[in-house]
């Protein structure tokens, strides 16, 4: 938990220092770089990271060895598909940000594109070996220095600067994560294998051809909202909206440290055998979180719109907008750990079909409101997409515990 709060406090700072630095119209432009980058990113991924969870949790007792392959897999592939992104970026650059001076920039983000893929794989290694301390050790080091190289390349550089201050603490992470996993699986006896990792590539595939179809329909949604309200209402608007995003995330930041420490330890008891200790961590987890979302949306709302100061006296937004950014993160805490259930059962399909609503419940949505209302319809849009992908979530999870009796 605290390793988490620097980290997401110091991207948090990072985004405060950028957006007072740029100016509300600048920060809109690195805004929509970073949301092609992110979209990109979750597309080079191909669901490496969930992959070495789920299989380094499942395996790294009972089967070392193929922990091992599974492993030299995800890292030979996420290399070819982070290095094929990272030009595919490059080269598609100007159709991208077609008609905006940003494509300079956005080929730059490429550093970040090619070493945050990387990470993936690597992340979801550690929280599969649950070795919780050591990742929080790396925040500590890699959250402050995010905060510091933002302030001094985006003062000297600007909005360049601030692009390749992220690349940089990108390749930071990396160099911090290669020495931990080789670190820990020495110590846990998994050695990463090349040589016949290929026969791995049922695992692998299993989890990385939905993960991706649902990162395609997702950050596809996302991307093409932000470049609607960019185009119905400007990067100021955008810059609002990002800004009010951010406060979301100090909504979404414990919970989701619980889901992720949560989420290998469930895939082990059900890969014990222990359903009934599985069954009340889960529902847990979900009620628990859902309850600390709440209090932290009440915290919030107090301070009211005089947080979007932060990123300076130009960002103002309405009450409502706040609002409606923080009820649909409490909507998303509740869905995400009921996907839980999608995750323990290596049924991802289900996922792509749930994240293909809600994309299209996004994209309709946004289209019909933005005009009128700007961030706020966007906002508005999240939290209808949010509310009906948890009821999914839902039946599903009933469903699937209901099965988990049965097969005891």
């Amino acid at each position: 938990m605290f390793g988490s709060v620097v980290a997401q406090g110091g991207s948090f700072l990072s985004m405060v220092v950028l957006a007072r630095l740029l100016g509300k119209e600048t920060f809109g432009q690195f805004a929509m770089v970073q949301s092609t980058v992110v979209a990109m990113t979750n597309l080079a991924g191909l669901g490496l990271g969930i992959t070495a969870t789920k299989y380094v949790s499942q395996f790294r007792n009972t089967q070392p060895d193929r922990a091992g392959r599974i492993l030299g897999l995800s890292s030979s592939v996420a290399f070819l598909a982070g290095l094929c992104f990272s030009l595919v970026l490059v080269a598609f650059a100007p159709t991208l940000m077609a008609g905006t001076a940003t494509v300079p920039v956005l080929r730059l983000s490429a550093i970040y594109v090619f070493f945050t893929t990387l990470n993936g794989y690597q992340s979801g290694a550690l929280m599969g070996m649950e070795v919780f301390g050591r990742i929080a050790r790396i925040s500590l080091l890699s959250g402050p220095t995010a905060v510091v190289g933002t302030w001094a390349l985006a003062y000297r550089y600007g909005l360049t600067g601030g692009v390749l201050a992220q690349g940089l603490n990108a390749f930071l992470i990396w160099v911090l994560y290669q020495i931990v996993v080789r670190q820990e699986c020495r110590r846990a006896n998994i050695r990463i294998r090349y040589r016949g990792a290929w026969e791995e590539r049922s695992a692998l595939i299993q989890f990385s051809i939905p993960a991706v179809a649902s990162s395609i329909t997702s950050s596809t949604a996302i991307w093409w909202c932000n470049r609607l309200l960019v185009t119905s209402s400007g990067y100021a608007e955008l810059a609002v909206f990002i800004a009010a995003s951010n406060l979301r995330l100090m909504v979404l930041f414990t919970p989701g440290v619980v889901a992720r420490v949560v989420s290998p330890l469930l895939n082990n008891l059900l890969a014990s055998g222990e359903i009934s200790t599985y069954r009340k961590a889960f529902w847990c987890c979900v009620a628990g979180n859902g309850v600390v979302g709440l209090g932290l949306v009440a915290i919030i709302s107090l301070m009211g719109t005089r947080l979007l100061h932060l990123f300076g006296k130009d960002f103002t937004g309405s009450f409502t907008l706040l609002l409606l950014m923080l009820f649909s993160a409490v909507i998303e805490i509740v869905a995400t750990n009921l996907y839980q259930a999608i995750f323990t059962a290596a049924s991802l399909w289900w996922q792509v079909g749930i994240g293909s609503v809600w994309a299209g419940v996004l994209m309709l949505l946004s289209e019909q409101v933005l005009a009128r209302h700007g961030a706020a319809g966007l906002a508005l849009a999240y939290l209808v997409a949010w509310c009906i992908s948890a009821a999914l979530y839902g039946s599903l999870a009933i469903v699937r515990q209901r099965n988990l009796v049965y097969e005891k």
